[in-house]
């Protein structure tokens, strides 16, 4: 059950990811060639590159944080880790899921903020806080997914650490 959960949601996560990752190279390609050939770029571009980008960002995290994929910049993580493997992997995992939680809650606090001010972005007048709220939603649904992750073990890969490959 709660592998095919965590399938579905990463699957889902990469079809709109690969989407809005699209959208935003045919957007930036259009704005460009209309700005420098046709002397006339595409109003509110910047604007809807960096809506799409913080989008983007978060449908990844989804995924990376289903699969474990992160960068790690190892310094003393594996002197750590052949002491005590198990306690490793439970604090760093820990320390993930809590300050994803933490990241959740802001943007929530931020969205609900933005929703009471009624702030817009600045060219095009979006609701900020149905962005932020997005921003939120995709926050939340990675930390739902890292946590199915652990509970899966990531396709088999318990214990398996991109670091070691």
């Amino acid at each position: 059950m709660a592998a095919r959960t965590l399938n579905a949601i990463v699957r889902v996560l990469e079809v709109f990811c690969s989407v809005e990752l699209l959208a935003m190279m045919l957007l930036t390609f259009v704005d460009v060639v209309g700005r420098y050939l046709l002397g006339a770029p595409v109003f509110g571009a910047s604007e809807m590159i960096s809506t799409m980008l913080a989008l983007t960002i978060f449908l990844g995290l989804g995924i990376a944080n289903a699969r474990d994929k992160h960068i790690v910049v190892e310094l003393v993580d594996h002197r750590v880790r052949s002491l005590a493997p198990r306690a490793y992997d439970v604090v760093v995992q820990g320390f993930s899921i809590a300050a994803m939680c933490l990241i959740v809650f802001v943007l929530f606090q931020q969205a609900i903020e933005a929703a009471h001010a009624g702030t817009t972005t600045i060219v095009l007048e979006w609701p900020l806080a149905w962005i932020t709220g997005t921003v939120a939603g995709l926050a939340a649904l990675s930390v739902v997914s890292q946590v199915l992750g652990l509970v899966v073990g990531r396709g088999g890969a318990a214990g398996h650490h991109l670091e070691d490959v």
